[in-house]
């Protein structure tokens, strides 16, 4: 019986408590992994052991995440690195991507990277393999044609071999991706029959540049078009080729469909709330400050809405989590619903919301916004079967008029509903002018 091979993991983090969370939901998915509490101590542990990931914390006191990725990559950088950043560190994962990092991973509050983190592994060792598969590949063409070829043969990627345009050859694996039973049913066509409409500019780009005898171009993601229609989302790869004495081009090709899937989930987790589908605080903050770049470009304003929704915690508290979670996805809907496509409604956390309405021309175009969603909120709600009654306290601030950043505008909005929660009758309040606040 064949030995099954564990994945061995170090992990460089300052953190203890943090350390051994991730140590131990790892370990839960078949990962054997170790710890090092700072970089120095990482990269001691690194010559006496083989690791085939290295997790690195960025911001570590001393001998930080990048200058962990610096001293590899000095070295050679042998083993795969991701580095683990906390939220609004974006700008220091690509520093990293650039130093030479597989891959990096956004640490949230709620440690929803966690659950991620193991498919984040998988991507980066797969594409270590696929790198090495690839290395052994380009010697064994210089080895032995005979044996360059079975390895093609063997590849679990598409390779495909075109003469004028017109595919000569492609392996068992790229026919299987194309939907073919045989390769012969893709002999002779043209290449860009596999390659979508709306890609075959790029394509043909690349063919030009190594039909000018460039020795490669870079991978680029395209789509291929199956046999049967349906379209895969795929990385190519191109070098200059001789076949049978022609100048040729071949081309290798994966199925990155679920590796795109997994991109595009991790990057709505980093942007959306994961309970209501609302803009979290990195997506409102961004939005608020285009508002404002063109707001001020334009000179027109805008309105900031701060929403806290009135006895919601009596419900969540009565009724359970369940019916409060149900209540807040219902909420949001009411909420978006009271506001055009163009303005947006995120959740800043528990039951606050903020609300950004662009382009308005007076502050009573704020106000009917704030009435509408006092009317939609204050309208009884029916969760699993409990009639629910809620309301809202909305401060109001405006742009110009009570500031020109994200902060400021923020804060009075915040200062303009909390004014109507100490005085218990919810509604709304422009901020500027506390003392006169409406309700329904």
């Amino acid at each position: 019986m064949a030995d099954i091979r564990i994945t061995r993991i170090l992990y460089m983090e300052d953190n203890p408590g943090l350390s051994a969370l991730l140590q131990k939901n790892l370990q839960r998915r078949g990962f054997l992994v170790d710890t090092a509490s700072n970089g120095e101590e990482g990269l001691s542990m690194l010559e006496n052991n083989c690791y085939d990931v290295l997790l690195v914390d960025y911001n570590m006191p001393f001998f930080g995440g990048i200058d962990v990725i610096r001293a590899l990559s000095s070295k050679g950088m042998p083993t795969p690195v991701i580095m683990v950043t906390g939220e609004g560190n974006e700008t220091v994962a690509a520093e990293s991507l650039k130093l030479g990092a597989s891959d990096y991973i956004v640490k949230d509050v709620e440690m929803r990277y966690l659950s991620l983190l193991p498919a984040v592994i998988d991507q980066v060792l797969y594409k270590q393999q696929l790198i090495k598969e690839r290395n052994q590949m380009q010697e064994a063409m210089l080895e032995s044609e005979e044996r360059y070829r079975r390895l093609v043969e063997l590849s679990p990627d598409g390779i495909t071999i075109h003469v004028d345009g017109r595919l000569v050859f492609i392996n068992p694996a790229g026919a299987c991706l194309l939907g073919a039973s045989h390769a012969d049913q893709l002999i002779g066509r043209s290449v860009f029959d596999i390659v979508h409409p709306d890609y075959r500019e790029i394509a043909d780009s690349q063919i030009r540049q190594l039909q000018r005898k460039t020795d490669r171009v870079p991978s680029v993601e395209e789509q291929f078009v199956r046999l049967d229609g349906t379209v895969m989302e795929v990385e190519v790869s191109g070098v200059e080729f001789t076949y049978k004495g022609k100048p040729a081009v071949q081309t290798i090709f994966r199925d990155i469909t679920e590796r795109k899937q997994v991109k595009q989930r991790l990057e709505h987790l980093a942007l959306y709330d994961t309970l209501t589908g609302l803009a979290n605080r990195t997506l409102f903050f961004d939005r608020m400050n285009q508002h404002l770049e063109l707001a001020k470009r334009n000179d027109y304003a805008l309105a900031l809405l701060y929403i806290d929704l009135d006895r919601f915690k009596v419900v969540n508290d009565m009724l359970g989590h369940e019916v409060g979670d149900l209540l807040l996805q219902e909420a949001s809907n009411r909420m978006v619903s009271c506001i055009r496509k163009v303005d947006t409604i995120a959740r800043m956390g528990g039951d606050e919301f903020v609300g950004i309405c662009g382009t308005i021309v007076a502050p009573e175009d704020a106000v009917v916004v704030a009435r509408k969603i006092l009317s939609a909120l204050t309208a009884p709600f029916c969760i699993q079967g409990h009639n629910c009654t809620i309301g809202a306290s909305i401060g109001i601030s405006l742009y110009p008029a009570d500031g020109d950043d994200v902060e400021t505008l923020l804060n009075k909005a915040d200062r303009a509903m909390y004014s109507l929660k100490e005085r218990g009758n919810g509604g709304y309040a422009l901020c500027g002018d506390l003392n006169d606040t409406a309700s329904h």
